[in-house]
């Protein structure tokens, strides 16, 4: 609330994007508006009840649901099970959270998921025992890797009442809370029923204190089912905690005479920038020193705006530094740089190494630190600000940055002319090139759209993203585990309902979610999904053919070419509810996908199948290891 309300005093948000915010935490539109009129008054409200704690009888599941309520949790991401009862008896008289069902727990998580990035509040997760735990695995690993703060929930078939050899319990000698430990903060069991709105108040607590993250607690049944459990429930801001810490003075003084005195200096930003609200900062510090701007090869987000004038590109070891290479870099909310061949360093052995960011365990991981600042990274740019500020008169920065853009900007222009010329080449060609699918999607996204990509091979690029509140957004997974896709569409689309979400999906993606698709249907979740349909899993086909043997000389590729059958993804949305057409020539696109905008816009989300061109080394290979089990039968049964 306090961060909310410094960024609206400093005129950083409007009035408009302060109440959406204030709405996304959990208050009603009528209560936003009340600690606005507030606000301008110069008070500080607080949100919710004035009475911040309170005493409540029932059941362990009535403790369970009030104390979620109190944290303002609006939605219940779920696939449920029996031993869960007494969690879902007691949502029936609480109809202000809503249930989300998702028809597998691959998709459940991803929705949770989808709606913590686009809300930045914790979001809640409930599954099934041992089996809903483990088979959350994938999409918990995606999670953990971007530092989504959910909590997910399970019930638990306690073997340590009488046997410990039980159907949906954890195995003899381990613990249901040991399956997924390495992909969560924090993970544990409760058996006892009083303890519930403490572990569960916890569990949000944990989760979404920087570095954020998942964690993971599960409730014996008894303890949920237990009667006339007395215990305390506390409002969120007695217990959520927003760690925002200034960095120490003499390493922002330090980083900023590095900058100062740096020929060649390049930041490389990551998604603590996002998160900390700091993409106002990071533009201002490039243009005030005319400094050329990456971002980490894995981000969640787009922490700088892809237009920008100033924007390189991902960070590549292999790339240079305009007339040589950077002398200085800047990590900057990133995770490491890392190391994955020590004769090919990912910096320059001559540069100097700095690191910026409030996750420790990612600074000076693998690569030699000069410097090392410890702190939120939107404070520590506002400091940083200041300190150059009082280090160099406006005469010698404006030198600075002028010599700067002397070098970078005609690089930059250079590779933008080139890029261009290499789309015109592939607007028309047939089967569509990604190209021209990538640049039909930039054309009609809203301003303000937000953009959930499962798309490793498309042209990504093409789709214009910004990272102010009112521009468009671009929401990844960087896990890089499949199928999160289609459940964070339908996360995203309840975190930010008043605003247009299109789903950028391969074809390979779209078969480990698809069942999200019916999820769409019954919650009238309005997405647009572009299906970029190759038949084939084209990053691991790279991959393949830069190993460099056998399967790049004969041009077999195991396990990689996804038709005969082709999959037909329009009908395949359709048995769930989802219109949808498919787009197989070039002219035809335009007119497909603003269809499926106007399906959006009337309530119903829709499905565009786009055949394109396979991209790449062996793309031309449609083999695959021939088998026919029915051929084989000695007797046709």
């Amino acid at each position: 609330m306090r961060h909310l309300l410094q960024q609206y005093y400093d005129g950083r948000i409007s009035r408009r994007t302060f109440v959406r915010r204030l709405v996304a935490t959990g208050l009603t539109t009528g209560a936003a508006r009340s600690v606005v009129a507030a606000a301008e008054v110069g008070e500080e409200p607080r949100p919710g009840d004035p009475q911040r704690t309170r005493t409540i009888t029932g059941t362990g599941g009535d403790l369970l649901v009030e104390q979620i309520k109190a944290t303002g949790t609006k939605y219940v991401f779920t696939n449920p099970g029996s031993y869960e009862v007494g969690f879902f008896d007691a949502l029936t008289d609480r109809p202000e959270l809503q249930v989300i069902l998702g028809l597998h727990e691959g998709v459940v998580l991803p929705m949770a998921d989808g709606y913590h990035r686009v809300t930045q509040q914790p979001a809640f997760v409930n599954v099934h025992a041992v089996v809903g735990t483990a088979q959350l695995a994938g999409q918990l690993y995606n999670a953990h890797w971007d530092g989504s703060a959910i909590i997910v929930t399970a019930g638990l078939q306690d073997t340590a009442r009488f046997s410990d050899d039980v159907v949906l319990g954890p195995r003899p000698g381990f613990t249901q809370a040991e399956i997924n430990r390495q992909f969560t903060k924090i993970s544990w069991e409760v058996r006892s029923g009083p303890s519930i709105p403490v572990s569960i108040r916890r569990a949000f607590k944990v989760a979404a204190a920087a570095p954020r993250g998942p964690v993971y607690v599960c409730y014996a049944s008894a303890a949920l089912e237990a009667s006339n459990l007395t215990a305390e429930i506390w409002d969120r801001d007695s217990f959520l905690v927003d760690v925002r810490p200034r960095p120490p003075k003499d390493q922002v003084d330090a980083l900023a005479r590095l900058l100062l005195e740096a020929e060649r200096p390049l930041p490389v930003f990551g998604d603590e920038i996002w998160k900390s609200g700091a993409q106002a900062e990071a533009v201002a510090l490039c243009e005030s020193l005319g400094l050329m701007a990456t971002t980490h090869r894995r981000q969640a987000y787009r922490n700088f705006p892809a237009p920008h004038a100033l924007y390189a590109g991902t960070f590549d070891s292999r790339s240079v530094y305009p007339n040589g290479d950077a002398d200085l870099v800047i990590q900057i909310g990133t995770r490491d740089p890392g190391v994955m061949d020590l004769d090919a360093p990912i910096l320059p052995r001559t540069a100097r190494f700095v690191a910026v960011g409030i996750d420790t365990a990612m600074l000076g991981r693998t690569q030699r630190l000069d410097l090392a600042v410890v702190g939120d990274v939107g404070e520590t740019l506002r400091d940083l600000k200041d300190a150059i500020a009082s280090m160099a008169t406006p005469a010698r920065l404006q030198r600075l940055r002028d010599e700067r853009l002397a070098i970078v900007r005609p690089h930059l222009e250079k590779k933008a002319a080139a890029r261009r010329d290499a789309v015109k080449k592939n607007f028309d060609l047939s089967p569509i090139h990604r190209d021209r699918l990538g640049y039909e999607l930039d054309r009609i996204a809203d301003p303000d759209a937000i953009i959930v990509s499962e798309n490793l091979t498309g042209s990504n690029d093409l789709i214009r993203t910004g990272c102010q509140p009112d521009e468009r957004w671009w929401l990844m997974n960087v896990g890089s585990g499949l199928g999160w896709g289609v459940g964070a569409a339908v996360g995203a689309k309840l975190g930010a309902p008043d605003r247009q979400v299109i789903l950028s999906i391969g074809d390979g993606a779209v078969m480990y979610s698809a069942s999200g698709f019916w999820s769409m249907a019954r919650y009238g979740v309005p997405v647009l999904t572009v299906v970029w349909n190759n038949l084939d899993y084209q990053t691991v086909r790279t991959a393949y053919h830069e190993y460099g043997r056998r399967m790049k000389d004969t041009g077999h590729y195991h396990g990689l070419y996804l038709g005969d059958p082709d999959i037909d993804f329009v009908r395949l949305a359709q048995s769930q509810g989802v219109g949808g057409e498919k787009v197989a020539a070039a002219g035809d696109l335009e007119a497909a996908l603003k269809r499926g905008v106007q399906a959006t816009r009337d309530g119903k989300p829709y499905l565009i199948d786009v055949v394109i061109a396979r991209a790449g080394a062996g793309a031309e290979s449609t083999w695959y290891q021939k088998f026919n089990l029915a051929s084989q039968r000695t007797r046709h049964a």
